[in-house]
């Protein structure tokens, strides 16, 4: 290891590390906790992150929440008649740029993905996955 100018060879030195490695482990362990924990945090307080900008019919308001965007909210609408009216995401999207609605991607793939939008059907669901960590797991299998 050059930067810590340590030589592996040596048995005293091959102890340093194992003891340097065991305390980057714990640094990483504490950072993952930390991070998951503002997390929940956050979720807790009804605070949830968004890309605002590739996010066609809400902008963030003065305290962060959703208002909505009255002119974008247009071609939401649109979009949603469009397929209640039976039309593919390429068909609408062509509309769309007939007619000079823009979406974010300018494209059918962003088409498809505002229908699957979970956001745009007010279906959001957070925390929807679980890691559980390896610790964790060892002890529930124990007890």
């Amino acid at each position: 290891m050059k930067k810590e100018n340590i030589w592996t060879f040596n048995g005293k030195e091959e102890l340093l590390i194992t003891i340097m490695s065991s305390l980057a482990q714990e640094e990483s362990r504490s950072i993952s906790e930390n991070c998951t924990w503002g997390q929940r945090k956050r979720f807790a307080n009804d605070k949830v992150s968004i890309a605002y900008r590739r996010f066609l019919c809400y902008d963030k308001g003065p305290d962060e929440n959703f208002v909505i965007n009255q002119e974008e909210a247009k071609t939401i609408r649109k979009i949603s008649r469009l397929f209640l009216q039976g039309l593919t995401p390429y068909g609408m999207a062509q509309q769309l740029t007939s007619d000079g609605d823009l979406t974010p991607g300018h494209k059918a793939g962003t088409v498809k993905s505002i229908l699957s939008n979970e956001k745009y059907k007010d279906d959001t669901l957070l925390q929807k996955t679980c890691t559980v960590d390896s610790d964790e797991e060892d002890e529930s299998q124990r007890g």
